[in-house]
């Protein structure tokens, strides 16, 4: 997953405890930031990835998408404009407000 061009992601002691809580395995939240669609949150982005997304990689990484499906809808990951930094992980539950 990660690209020699890509910079390494980092994470906060907050984000690997949240991570750990939540029994989210960071693969699923490096996929979900660099693959997810994401939006502003006060001085902060928030990534996510919908069933729109989902479908459109589906074909590209499905042996990821089999082994870490229940993963991917219900998480959110919160990181620094730069996308270099996780802030925090959380999950969706029900219908979230993006603006």
């Amino acid at each position: 997953m990660n690209n020699s061009n890509q910079k390494e992601l980092g994470h906060t002691k907050h984000s690997e405890l949240r991570c750990q809580q939540r029994g989210v395995p960071l693969k699923v939240v490096e996929f979900i930031v660099t693959n997810g669609d994401s939006c502003r949150t006060h001085e902060l982005r928030k990534c996510f990835i919908n069933k729109k997304i989902l479908n459109k990689l589906k074909y590209k990484h499905k042996e990821f998408l089999l082994e870490f499906d229940k993963f991917l809808l219900n998480t959110a990951v919160v990181v620094n404009n730069n996308k270099d930094t996780v802030v925090t992980v959380m999950k969706i539950d029900g219908q979230v407000r993006w603006n």
